[in-house]
């Protein structure tokens, strides 16, 4: 199931790009990025709600390290989401997107060496091709042809 909601949380991911790039003509990024996390606070607010999941026995029974690691969550999505604003502000969506995509790359080593998770061959051949894919993207030719 988890395969299911991940490919339907990419596609919502996609949508949500080409309407914010739409959307950006003429507009700060800053601000879209703001009236995006308020519209996103209400739905999550609303889907939490109606799941039974947000309330204050809920909020309560979260520790104090939970806490910190939901704030710095929240932190690092914040600036990504200013980051990703900004950059799609001004270059091409496809690139920018690509680009964005690295996080997988960086979520992976992350996991490595602060979750201790392991790798397979497998995987590290995925992050590699994932890796040469973004520079294949974002890269003109010309620029990867003089590196060799």
């Amino acid at each position: 199931m988890y395969i299911i909601y991940a490919l339907l949380g990419a596609v919502m991911a996609s949508i949500g790009t080409i309407f914010a790039k739409l959307g950006l003509k003429g507009v700060d990024p800053n601000l879209l990025t703001a009236i995006r996390g308020i519209v996103m606070a209400i739905i999550v607010s609303i889907a939490a709600l109606s799941f039974g999941k947000l309330s204050m026995t809920a909020f309560h029974s979260l520790s104090p390290k939970q806490w910190v690691f939901v704030i710095l969550s929240g932190l690092g999505g914040a600036l990504s989401w200013i980051f990703f604003y900004q950059a799609l502000s001004v270059g091409p969506t496809v690139t920018v997107t690509v680009i964005d995509k690295l996080s997988v790359v960086f979520t992976a080593i992350l996991a490595i060496f602060v979750l201790a998770e392991g790798m397979t061959l497998q995987s590290g051949l995925g992050l590699l091709l994932v890796f040469l894919g973004t520079l294949l993207v974002s890269v003109p030719w010309e620029k990867i042809k003089s590196l060799f």
